[in-house]
């Protein structure tokens, strides 16, 4: 990774204050998508991401990543958040769905729960893509299109539909980061800091 310099500490209160008051956080109560029938994600998790950041327990950095294209990234088992310039205003729905799919495996995390990389992926990418529903937006790119409509039935609360596009968005994710560097391990069954 290139040289990190801190986030100025306005933009990290607002990150903090974004996940422990946000109005559409609130509503962020989702099964993990290979697990669609058992409780997930919840309110209460992207609140204490809040305020392990707000405390400094989780450090937020400006700096670039090793991954082409990232707008942020958030290591397993470091405590540190990277923005990168094209996030770090954070002025834009687009920007504060980054920082909801970064809180998405900063839980990952924080519970230990054992993943594979695209699972991970498909979580984050699902609270991405909730959160821009309810800002009357969508994913870009054209393979990540389950997300959108997945998000839209369950905003609706039409979970049938929603299951029913749970193993689509897998695939998706799968899709998406395949071949690329930093997911070479996208199919193996292991928390993510090399406990099985």
């Amino acid at each position: 990774m290139s040289s990190a310099t801190e986030l100025e500490q306005k933009k990290i209160d607002q990150i903090a204050h974004f996940l422990q008051h946000g109005g559409i956080v609130k509503k962020f109560n989702f099964p993990r998508l290979y697990l669609p029938n058992l409780p997930g994600y919840k309110p209460k998790y992207y609140e204490e991401i809040g305020q392990m950041i707000a405390s400094k327990r989780i450090r937020v950095y400006e700096g670039n990543g090793e991954i082409p294209g990232a707008k942020a990234f958030y290591k397993m088992g470091s405590n540190c958040l990277y923005l990168t310039s094209e996030t770090k205003p954070l002025n834009t729905p687009d920007h504060w769905s980054t920082i909801a799919h970064e809180a998405t495996h900063m839980i990952q995390d924080m519970k230990k729960w054992r993943m594979t990389m695209q699972e991970m992926e498909a979580d984050a990418h699902f609270a991405q893509a909730l959160f821009l529903h309810y800002k009357n937006g969508f994913l870009s790119g054209g393979l990540m299109q389950t997300f959108t409509s997945a998000a839209k039935d369950f905003a609706a609360g039409n979970m049938r539909e929603f299951k029913k596009k749970c193993q689509a968005m897998l695939g998706e994710a799968g899709n998406k980061y395949y071949g690329k560097k930093g997911y070479e391990k996208l199919y193996i069954k292991e928390r993510q800091d090399g406990i099985p």
